[in-house]
């Protein structure tokens, strides 16, 4: 049976060695609140949290501490302690039923640790009830990574503030055409860890729609770097219209920013026409930052977008009605595959419902007339193609021929997955982006 909770390693560089964050962390879960208020607080019971069998009362205020509103209550249970280095829980009663991990490596030579934590659980009671109204699993990750960046704060000399959202550092890039660009950037340094993965996402989503893999590339000592598409999320329009062309060169923009170099460059959907497009139009820069390409759901030709479907995505009422929560998740159900998990529908609904109904018709209307195969064809980066068997956005056989087309590329079909790979597959994700990467 499929697991139907949330699946969420996050993952963050503290600048000091594990053994000050294992102290840090030990306090903080014997009720320090030190640097994890003031979204959760934690209250330990006889037995210390870093003992086996120890149990903790965790509540998560979801408007902060002290500020009303539903409180998520769950007790976690120690169960394998290895000092220093991990400790793992199980829940065993209250708002979730699953478990949790943290792992602390060193790095740069001991100066550095990289923490991380994996929470699996499946929400019950009032926490299933909330999830059908908010992103339960996405509120956890900002949180968790908020977290770990005051304790950066706290313990590492850093003075920067912790991002907002929750992710590592946000920066804003701006294009030729004046468009604002935010851009995360999560894991060590551009250059200094695993390697660089760059991720451009589908239209009417945004860069939290790779929060999934991303977390996973970062447990792997990858610096992940994502971005809003122009018009989504927090990044603003520029004078241009919305074009492929345009969009790819966006992404060159935000490579050069970042000074992305020897890095996977990974694409979904729409996504997948800028990579293609920059990798296109902008061969040389490609040559130079880019080593592999990992394209998802995607397509290089026929896309002549419907006059009746760029309209729906421009109506008011189509707008409002994917805001609603149930019926929003119900409208949007045909672009996943036949098994998702709560977070992934409902991070797939808020992000869409996000998205300027005004830029929503901007981009679908934007690949008409698109045809990047014969470009393609000269692009000899390694690449990856996936598409999922149960895509009914675009069809699986349009991945194929870019596959085909590209001199070096791999075609491969992820089973009862639909549209939304890095929601509902990050894994499988991670996996291929790490397997272009450096050995």
């Amino acid at each position: 049976m499929a697991f139907d909770g949330f699946d969420i390693v996050d993952t963050a560089f503290i600048d000091t060695s594990p053994d000050v964050v294992w102290k840090e962390l030990v306090a903080e879960l014997n009720g320090g609140a030190g640097w994890w208020v003031p979204k959760n607080t934690f209250r330990p019971g006889p037995v210390g949290p870093d003992k086996p069998g120890g149990e903790t009362e965790v509540t998560v205020h979801p408007k902060g501490v002290d500020k009303g509103g539903p409180k998520l209550r769950f007790v976690a249970r120690t169960t394998e302690v290895e000092p220093g280095r991990r400790l793992a829980a199980d829940y065993v009663s209250g708002a979730f039923a699953g478990t949790c991990e943290y792992l602390l490596e060193p790095a740069a030579g001991g100066r550095r640790t990289r923490l991380s934590m994996h929470f699996r659980a499946t929400p019950r009671g009032i926490a299933r009830v909330l999830g059908k109204l908010a992103d339960i699993g996405l509120q956890h990750s900002q949180g968790t990574q908020a977290a770990f960046g005051r304790l950066n704060q706290l313990v590492g000399g850093s003075e920067r503030e912790p991002a907002a959202g929750g992710d590592a550092h946000v920066r804003t890039v701006r294009t030729s055409d004046g468009a604002r660009l935010a851009v995360s950037v999560l894991g060590p340094p551009v250059g200094s860890g695993t390697g660089t993965a760059v991720l451009s996402h589908g239209w009417a989503a945004g860069r939290k729609a790779w929060l999934g893999v991303a977390g996973r590339l970062a447990g792997l000592g990858y610096t992940v770097v994502s971005y809003d598409q122009r018009g989504h999320g927090e990044s603003t329009l520029g004078s241009e219209p919305v074009g492929v062309r345009r969009l790819g060169d966006d992404l060159a923009a935000v490579l050069a920013a970042v000074d992305a170099r020897d890095a996977v460059l990974a694409g979904h959907s729409g996504g997948g026409f800028a990579a293609m497009s920059y990798v296109i139009e902008h061969a040389d820069d490609a040559a130079e930052r880019v080593r592999g390409l990992v394209l998802l759901g995607t397509a290089a030709h026929d896309r002549e977008t419907p006059d009746s479907e760029v309209r729906l995505m421009g109506n008011p009422v189509f707008s409002w009605a994917v805001s609603r929560g149930p019926l929003g998740r119900r409208m949007l159900r045909s672009t996943m595959g036949p098994k998702p998990t709560a977070s992934a529908l409902e991070t797939n609904r808020r992000l869409f419902a996000a998205t300027p109904r005004r830029v929503r018709a901007d981009f679908f209307r934007s690949s008409r007339g698109m045809d990047l195969r014969a470009g393609l064809s000269s692009v000899d980066i390694p690449a990856i193609v996936l598409a999922g068997t149960a895509d009914t956005v675009i069809d699986p056989g349009l991945g194929r021929v870019v596959a085909e087309t590209l001199p070096n590329a791999r075609y491969e079909q992820v089973a009862d997955t639909g549209h939304m790979l890095p929601l509902e597959s990050p894994g499988r994700v991670a996996d291929v982006i790490a397997e272009l990467g450096p050995a």
